[in-house]
């Protein structure tokens, strides 16, 4: 039994989301079995079929449960689950905690024209180096590191990510940080595309399935570019939420008065 909220604050949908999602994380139901009907939950809580449904597609958008057509709706299985949220770049130093970075090329020199404009550099010396990243063992994000020529040269005695097939819980913009470049800010793009011939085998895909590709640039406190990290996620094992509020309406004027009726004196 999912036990009420009292969250009045909050509309109906996200009271009853958010009771399911803890009763997820308590582990109230096995991975193959059903959580309860739309109309199960209807009469327990005493709202409607739209709330309901609402409710289950917010947990279906975070990735929490996937919803089968005469079936029902199940628990995603944890290992095909990541969460966690990116906010600030602290948020990313943090993916070291319960991820796992591989080096599928190693960190060397290279070259690439949208990377040498992305961090204005005046010449064609820059560092480069790819990998993939892994929650419990699955593989969700491949990533392509571009690094100006000094910025590179920092990360040389980095041995993590000299060979490939080294494996670490590193991200590259904390040792950046251990070697003294404190990262103040990023820049994100977001857009899909479909898995290529280079990304495929590198994310365990077929050629042509839909990926989530983000663009970041990160820059220190001066607002030079450190870093530029192109990304692709599989959506099946990664979900970006954002919550979306609006501006605070502008007070009417304290000023402003009605023009008067026409042959009344002002």
């Amino acid at each position: 039994m999912v036990p009420p909220t009292v969250r009045a604050e909050q509309p109906g949908y996200r009271r009853l989301a958010s009771a399911l999602r803890e009763q997820i994380r308590a582990q109230t139901w096995d991975e193959d079995e059903p959580l309860p009907t739309d109309g199960e939950l209807e009469k327990e809580h005493r709202v409607s079929r739209q709330t309901v449904r609402r409710a289950y597609l917010e947990l279906v958008n975070e990735g929490l449960v996937y919803r089968v057509p005469g079936r029902g709706t199940f628990v995603t299985p944890s290992r095909l689950r990541y969460h966690r949220p990116f906010e600030t770049v602290d948020d990313l130093l943090s993916l070291s905690e319960d991820t796992e970075l591989e080096v599928v090329e190693a960190l060397a020199g290279t070259y690439d024209d949208r990377a040498a404009a992305q961090l204005q550099l005046t010449t064609r010396l820059m560092y480069g180096m790819r990998f993939v990243r892994r929650h419990q063992g699955v593989v969700f994000c491949a990533t392509d590191v571009y690094l100006p020529l000094a910025v590179g040269q920092v990360l040389e005695d980095e041995a993590t990510f000299l060979e490939p097939g080294l494996k670490t819980t590193r991200t590259v913009i904390g040792a950046l940080a251990d070697h003294g470049i404190q990262i103040s800010g990023a820049e994100q793009s977001m857009t899909a595309r479909a898995a290529d011939e280079l990304t495929a085998p590198r994310l365990g895909c077929s050629v042509g399935h839909p990926l989530l590709h983000v663009e970041r640039l990160y820059v220190d406190a001066s607002g030079r570019p450190v870093e530029w990290a192109v990304s692709d996620f599989l959506p099946e094992h990664y979900t970006h939420r954002l919550r979306l509020g609006r501006r605070s309406m502008p007070s009417p004027s304290l000023t402003a008065a009605p023009h008067p009726p026409k042959g009344t004196p002002e």
